[in-house]
Formats: structure tokens, sequence, C-alpha cells
């Protein structure tokens, strides 16, 4: 029997973006070791929208699956379907059997803003305290939680494009995070005096700039996750000492800001390491302190598995969701 859960039945899970550091962080150390497989996505553009299948291997659980958006339907406009942003499958690689279909929002806004904290572990000091970040969505509110559960983030400023959306996302997170968070009145105040800089937009063109960076930073760019799209100019990479990526076939695809970087000159692949390859340290790291660091963050199929498993395991304990026969 296949279990279905519905984005209701994840509410009513211990999940969230600080449970989901360690499965994430887990999954990126056995991408390094080889035991995890992550063929680069498939995305298929259509008038209204775009289909687009994930799938992974995790052989050290045995598990196997895919993550399928169908993100289309009438008109110009692309219509979420009911379960959000895709549906995740989960099989038994041994038994071939069909364990789950777990409906993937929750569970991806998860493995978005703790794929930025494993990073942010990483690749910046352990006493920073400091963020700048662009956007003020339901992405970036996961982005704060994460960051304060691995480093002693003190103060962060925000910059959107909506003033009033803005304000209003500083005063719930100052309150539900108990720290400074405060707008900025204008887009090159972001990056003043942050330890780390996170994007988390849609934009198609950068926002943040290079001449805008007067100190080591590492900056998280983690909206760019189309070829067309673009969060951060040349200049960032040229004063970038270590480039990291979540994995470097799937960038090549679609990770627009690589992209840009490389077709360019500023930027060749073989300067691109891998953050499963950071984590099992394979990848030499510069001084965290005194260097610039960029990581593009665009999500993997294998953390999505990641995140199924953990929510099939604990939607068994629990007894949530419907058993459905498949026949």
């Amino acid at each position: 029997m296949t279990l279905l859960i519905t984005e209701e039945d994840v509410k009513k899970l211990p999940l969230s973006a600080r449970e989901a550091i360690p499965i994430i962080e887990d999954t990126f150390r056995e991408a390094g070791r080889g035991t995890a497989e992550n063929p680069p996505r498939c995305r298929m553009p259509l008038r209204s929208g775009f289909i687009q299948f994930g799938p992974a291997a995790l052989h050290h659980r045995k598990v196997a699956g895919f993550k399928l958006w169908a993100n289309i339907g009438k008109g110009t406009g692309v219509h979420k379907n009911a379960s959000g942003h895709g549906t995740n499958f989960l099989y038994d690689e041994e038994s071939g059997e069909l364990l789950a279909i777990v409906h993937a929002y929750q569970i991806g806004k998860f493995r978005t803003s703790a794929v930025s904290a494993v990073a942010a572990k990483y690749l910046s000091p352990p006493e920073a305290s400091t963020i700048g970040l662009y956007s003020a969505g339901r992405i970036a509110e996961g982005q704060l939680d994460a960051m304060c559960a691995v480093r002693p983030i003190r103060r962060v400023r925000v910059y959107s494009r909506r003033q009033p959306e803005r304000e209003a996302f500083c005063r719930r997170m100052s309150e539900k995070l108990g720290i400074e968070v405060a707008p900025a009145a204008q887009p090159q105040e972001v990056p003043r005096d942050a330890d780390i800089i996170i994007t988390a937009s849609t934009s198609e063109v950068p926002i943040l700039f290079g001449d805008w960076l007067h100190r080591p930073v590492l900056v998280i760019a983690a909206g760019a996750n189309h070829w067309y799209k673009r969060e951060l100019d040349g200049r960032v990479f040229e004063k970038a000492q270590l480039v990291v990526c979540d994995e470097k076939e799937q960038s090549k695809v679609e990770s627009g800001n690589l992209l840009w970087a490389v077709a360019h000159g500023l930027l060749t692949w073989d300067r691109v390491e891998e953050l499963g390859d950071v984590i099992a340290g394979r990848v030499p790291v510069p001084d965290l302190g005194r260097s610039t660091i960029v990581f593009g963050s665009h999500g993997l199929a294998i953390n999505d598995v990641a995140m199924t498993v953990k929510t099939y395991e604990l939607a068994r304990a629990r007894g949530v969701g419907a058993e459905i026969d498949l026949g």
C-alpha cells in the first residue's frame, strides 16, 4: 500500500526548516561520498508554464524517487497544482514498491532554507552574526529561521521591492526570532556590515552588485533557478575567492548566475566546487573571515528524496496520511 501525504498531513508532523538541516547536511555528505545519484532535472517549457522532472537515489538508504512539477494552466499564467509546487514520489530501491506520494510545497520550503543553512555552516565564520537579505516572501522567512539555527545571528537588514510588505516582514520576523530585523531603504544598504548575504528573489536581472561589497562575505544566491534568471552581477564573481554550488552538472543547465559568469569569461566550471565535496573534506576552504565566497543554490532531487523519506517515516510512526491501493 502507498501512503498519500497531503499538505494538511505534513502540517501535523514535527517538520520545519530547522529539523531539515541535519537531513540536508547528511544528504550532501553522502553525495560527496558518492552514495547518492542526482542527474540534472529535466524541464519541459510549455506555452502556459512548464513540467519538470527531478529523479534521484539515496543508495545508503535504499530508496529512490522523483519530484514532479506540473506548473501549467490555461492562458499565459502559471497555475499551481493542488499540491502547491510539486509532488514527490518515493520508492523502495530493492522491491520497487511505491512507498509514498507526498505533496511537496511545505517540505520544499524547509529543504530550500536548510540548504542555505548548511552552506552557511561550512562557508561562513562561526561567529557570523549579521545578515543582509533580498526578499520578504515566504521563502525568506524560512531562510532566516534556519540561519539562526547554525549561526549566532543578531541583526538582519532586509530589502524588497514593496515597502509595506518589507516592513511587515521585518516586524513579524523580529518578534518571531527575537533579533533585530530592520528594513533597508535602498538595496545598496543591504550588504553594509553583513557577514552573510542571501538573495531569494525571482529576479531576472542582478539585484546584488559586487561594487557594494566592501568586506569579506558569504553570498548565498538562492533564487535564480532558471537559466534566464540572475541575482548577482559579474563583479560579485570577480571578488570571490571560492564559488560553490549544489551540484555542478545541474548548475550547467539552470543556474543563471553561473551560466552568465562563465559565458562572459569571469569564471570557468573547473573553478566551481560542489557543496558535498566541501562537506566531505575534499575541497580546501579559504580563511572564512578574510574571503568572499559565493554559494549558488537551486535545490537538488536528492534533497527532495531525503525530505520525503523523513516525512514518510514520521507519517508512518504517527498514523498520518491515507493508505491507497494502486494495484
